[in-house]
Order: structure tokens, then C-alpha cells, then sequence
């Protein structure tokens, strides 16, 4: 490497002391580095020296999770497997030359006898403690329905405030710490879970005593509503942010993700654990998760369709995925609400579009199916189907994508 002096590079020379903290290589370096715990885990379970914990019907293995530089270890309750991890971390300080602080990690014991767990943490050198703990700052194992699961997250706020910010910031000053401030602090427990109502009040009564005057001795008057003030500017609000709302958006997300062709270890533990398919999230699994049961009660799941996938559609391109009848594929609304009269005369009912047609050469041709005849105003309405459909283009090569803006969907542009 080089030093650029004034704009001109010094002579080369090789660098002999390593990174230094704050070298922005530091950070990647380190996850290249923490890599290699996550194959050492891997090759001790592939010799069976190693036993995670079985996941589901499709029986995942989950041994390791690691985000930067904090791991989490799931295994058996063993002692095998205590002198295994310990045998993993003290090869990965040699082979990475990383300093492991065995005094840092601590270890927690579900339906384990108290006396084993001291035994494993004499092993390991290292602490005790309780479930629920803290993990990447939030509360594993706690139940987020409960007022006292979002205590740390209401302290934050308070503690992000002071006295002499309310009495000295101006309107459009108060403003911004709100959207920058009071709005992001709780973002991290918003995007996981479903914030009870009284919670969401708590956060608001914070965010609306600040803005009218926070640090004034005598209680302060709201003019407007809340309501009115998280309206956009263009409605004459103040582009505040309805903290409900705001949950429950977050919430959705994971709904997109999952349906949606991202990958992760989130997904197959899903899959695994309640039998769900790509397409859906429905599953008639009576025990569930808190996080699970929320977040089909936000896309209201299991009446309908739910309002998250009444938003989504899909880009057509083979066919293969979006489903003829159902599904938003063209226009904005779907076939089965457009026709209903032909979606109950119709074979095709649940068949993907690729279903309801043939390639031709290079010409593609509908082959629509019918339980019997159709009246004389019925053929009107198939010649009216036909027409629609028709404006659809379908592509041999790529497949179909869900998209989130109905209204370009299936229609050539």
C-alpha cells in the first residue's frame, strides 16, 4: 500500500502491524475471519462430536447463529457437547489468533437441572443466566404482549429527552427530533413485534407531550389531534408518524419477505416448523408462537386473503406462479371478482396461467375450459374475458414476479 501526500502516493510499502481499530477493512475482515467458527461448528456435527437441536417435521439442525461478532450456540443438553464447543472456540483462538474472553459468554439452560448448568459453566469458565435474555438488544425468550417486555424501550425514549430540548427547540425544531429521534429509537422492537395498544399510546403521549412543550411545569394543550397531525403535509398535517400503523407496516414486511425469492435460515426454520409452502403462510398448527400468532392477526390472515395480499400482485412472465382465477396478474382486481359468474363455470379454478393456455410456435393461445355450455349472455361475458386476457404478454423465459404496484401488472407498456 501507499500514503497519498498531497495528492501524490508515496513510495509502496508492505503493512507489518496489521489493522488497526478503525480501519474500515477491520469489520470485513472480522466476518471473513468469524466465518471459519461457523465451518468448525459445521465439520463437528458432520463427525458427531456436535448435536444441535432438531427443528420441525423436516427436522432442521440448528447448531450456530452468529450476526458481526455475536454468536449464539444451541445444543443438547450434554456434556459431550459442553467439551465440544469448548474444544471449537479454543482451536478457532489458535487458527484465527483472536483473543477469546470466556468470561464474556454466558450460558442459559431451558428444562435443565440447576446443578448441571453450574457444572457446564465451570467447564466453560464462564457465567449463568436466565431465560428470557438479551440478544442483538432485544429480549429472547420474553413475551411482547406484556407492558413490561417494552419497558427498555420506553426508558430510551424518556432518557432521549431533556429538559432544556422542549424549553429551547423551536416547532419545526421538536419536529425533527421527533421523526429522527422519537420514531427510530423504538424501530428495532416495532419491526419484530406487535406492540400493544397501550404501548403504542405510551410512545404517542411521549411524542405529542414533547412537541406541545416538554419540560413546561404546567400540562400541556393539544390544539390539533394526533390523527390530523400524522397526516401528510399535502392534508394539512405534519408528516408525522401514526406509531400503530407504523407496527404493523413493519410487521408486513415479513410477509413480503416471505413471499418474495429471499433466502434465509428464518425461512427454512419456518417452513420446517409449521409446514408452510412458498406461497403461503397459512398453517392450522394450534401451537404457536407469539411472533407467528401476531403477525397473522396484522395481515389478518385466515379471513380472506388478508389486506397485505389484496396489495400485492404479480409481473407475469411465464405463468408459472401467479394463479389464473385468484391472483392479481392483470388490471387491478382479479379474474374471479371480475367474472364471478364464469370463475364458478370455469375447470381452471386454482390453475396457474401457464394452465389456461399453449404455445403455438411462437404464438400463445388461451385454453379456457367450461363445465357446460354457456348462455348467450354468458358468452358475452367470456368474449369480454377473452379480450382482457389478451393484452397480457406472456414470456417464455423468465418467470413470474410478485410485485407491490398493482397497476402495471400484466399489461404490455
Amino acid at each position: 500500500m501507499s500514503v497519498l501526500v498531497n495528492g501524490s502516493p508515496t513510495e509502496e510499502f508492505y503493512p507489518k502491524r496489521g489493522l488497526r481499530q478503525g480501519d474500515p477493512l477491520a469489520p470485513f475482515l472480522f466476518l471473513v475471519v468469524a466465518e471459519g467458527l461457523t465451518g468448525l461448528v459445521r465439520q463437528a456435527v458432520k463427525a458427531d462430536l456436535l448435536s444441535g437441536i432438531t427443528i420441525g417435521r423436516d427436522e432442521l439442525q440448528l447448531c450456530i447463529l452468529q450476526f458481526a461478532d455475536d454468536t449464539v450456540f444451541v445444543c443438547e443438553d450434554s456434556f459431550r457437547n459442553v467439551i465440544t464447543l469448548k474444544a471449537i472456540l479454543r482451536g478457532f483462538e489458535v487458527a484465527s489468533g483472536l483473543k477469546i474472553n470466556f468470561h464474556k459468554p454466558k450460558l442459559a439452560g431451558i428444562n435443565i437441572h440447576r446443578n448441571d448448568i453450574l457444572c457446564y459453566t465451570k467447564t466453560l469458565n464462564c457465567n449463568q443466566t436466565d431465560v428470557p435474555f438479551k440478544y442483538l438488544g432485544l429480549e429472547v425468550g420474553g413475551n411482547p404482549r406484556k407492558k413490561k417486555f417494552w419497558e427498555p424501550v420506553l426508558s430510551k425514549l424518556k432518557a432521549s429527552l431533556s429538559v432544556w430540548k422542549g424549553r429551547f427547540l423551536s416547532l419545526a425544531g421538536r419536529i425533527c427530533v421527533i421523526k429522527s429521534v422519537l420514531t427510530t429509537v423504538p424501530l428495532y422492537y416495532l419491526s419484530l413485534f406487535r406492540a400493544p395498544i397501550s404501548v403504542c399510546k405510551s410512545i404517542t403521549s411521549i411524542q405529542r407531550r414533547f412537541l406541545c412543550g416538554w419540560g413546561k411545569d404546567t400540562k400541556p394543550i393539544s390544539w390539533v389531534s394526533w390523527e390530523n397531525m400524522c397526516k401528510a403535509k399535502e392534508e394539512g398535517g405534519l408528516g408525522l408518524t401514526d406509531i400503530r400503523k407504523f407496527n404493523y407496516a413493519l410487521l408486513a414486511k415479513w410477509r413480503w419477505r416471505w413471499l418474495s425469492d429471499e433466502g434465509g435460515k428464518w425461512k427454512e426454520l419456518l417452513k420446517s416448523k409449521y409446514g408452510i409452502d412458498n406461497e403461503s403462510m397459512h398453517t392450522p398448527v394450534k401451537r404457536q408462537s407469539w411472533w407467528w400468532r401476531d403477525l397473522h392477526r396484522v395481515c389478518r390472515e385466515g379471513k380472506g386473503d388478508g389486506w397485505v395480499q389484496a396489495e400485492m400482485g404479480w409481473k407475469l412472465g411465464r405463468g408459472d406462479r401467479a394463479r389464473f382465477w385468484e391472483d392479481v396478474w392483470i388490471g387491478n382486481t382479479n379474474l374471479k371478482t371480475l367474472f364471478p359468474r364464469l370463475h364458478s363455470l370455469s375447470h381452471n379454478q386454482g390453475q396457474r396461467v401457464k394452465e389456461v393456455g399453449v404455445w403455438e410456435g411462437s404464438v400463445w393461445r388461451w385454453t379456457l375450459s367450461w363445465r357446460r355450455d354457456r348462455f348467450e349472455w354468458e358468452s358475452e361475458l367470456v368474449t369480454e374475458l377473452t379480450t382482457l386476457i389478451s393484452r397480457a404478454t406472456i414470456k417464455r423465459e423468465e418467470s413470474d414476479l410478485r410485485i407491490w404496484e398493482r397497476k402495471i401488472m400484466g399489461v404490455s407498456r
